[in-house]
């Protein structure tokens, strides 16, 4: 008879206790799912600024949980007029490219994917439209260049890949992107955090001009590993500068961001919040910083406002090569 009630009385416990030792698993296991991520992420940057060819291996692991490659997780399109006075636009139509000519300056175009030229094409008219298929690749350059070869519009499509940590919970899996440097965690049942943002950002100078610096990070995977929650091997591939130029104008950055609906609008509400306020109050005066290239939302790209019509810009793409 007393076993019995002891055996009751210790099930019940067990029962009544089940509930706070879920949630305490879930707990340990959210712990070290951001922790672990981090880390991580803290590591990727470090081998980013490294000289090509050079790294460092990480040693990771998350317990019942996994790595996977997030492809193709994020595109980016700049462009932006960098010689002379020209207001030139490119962008796709299919396969190819448009390249429109205010000033009828353009001349030729020359296209590069994965840093193999593709060709140079001769324009003759406006609108111009470059009908050759062109790859859709890591990274796509289309240069304008004027009678003298002298480049005056560049125009960039960069893909980027990630990776996501996944630790299981009782109601679903802790999911933590690492995307081109951010840091976005989705905790079952709870709104999306971004923790990071891409590097995005822009400065005053000394003599009072301004300077836009974009750096992405792109994480190349081999698509056939099967298991990255393990040591992982870390190599940079060096820096590929996609812009480096004092007299930009008319700057056209688009991004699109796979997985989460919500993190696409809150990038852009962190980039522009500034301006969207002085739209509201009704004073741009003196404005300088990020703002929506046309409709208000910034869902057709953004642009640099400033109280000069040129700026710097500097855009760079750090690739760091992860081996399992």
């Amino acid at each position: 008879m007393l076993l019995a009630m002891v055996v009751a009385i210790m099930s019940a416990v067990v029962v009544f206790l089940q509930p706070f030792v879920i949630d305490l698993n879930d707990q340990r296991a959210w712990a070290a799912g951001g922790v672990t991520a981090e880390q991580l992420n803290n590591r990727l940057l470090v081998v980013a600024d490294m000289p090509n060819g050079t790294g460092l291996a990480h040693e990771t692991g998350i317990p019942g949980g996994g790595i996977n490659v997030l492809f193709n997780v994020e595109s980016w399109t700049i462009g932006a007029d960098i010689h002379g006075n020209d207001r030139v636009e490119v962008h796709r139509n299919g396969s190819g490219i448009v390249i429109q000519s205010d000033n009828r300056t353009a001349e030729n175009v020359r296209i590069t994917a994965d840093d193999v030229i593709q060709g140079t094409w001769q324009l003759d008219s406006m609108p111009a439209l470059i009908d050759e298929r062109i790859p859709y690749t890591s990274t796509l350059q289309v240069d304008v260049l004027d009678r003298n070869d002298t480049v005056i519009h560049r125009w960039a499509e960069i893909s980027i890949d990630g990776l996501r940590l996944s630790s299981p919970q009782s109601q679903g899996t802790f999911d933590v992107d690492l995307s081109n440097g951010a840091v976005i965690k989705n905790l079952p049942g709870d709104d999306v955090v971004i923790e990071r943002f891409p590097r995005l950002s822009h400065r005053t100078t000394i003599d009072g001009g301004h300077t836009v610096r974009l750096v992405l990070l792109d994480v190349d995977v081999d698509p056939n590993a099967t298991d990255l929650n393990r040591n992982l091997d870390m190599t940079s591939r060096g820096i590929l500068n996609l812009f480096d130029d004092n007299q930009a104008r008319n700057l056209f950055l688009h991004f699109e961001v796979g997985g989460q609906s919500t993190v696409e609008p809150r990038y852009i509400d962190h980039w522009t919040a500034e301006h969207t306020l002085r739209i509201a109050t009704g004073d741009l005066d003196g404005y300088s910083g990020f703002g929506p290239k046309g409709p208000l939302s910034g869902a057709d790209g953004l642009t640099f406002h400033s109280d000069t019509e040129s700026f710097g810009l500097e855009v760079m793409i750090q690739r760091v090569k992860v081996i399992p």
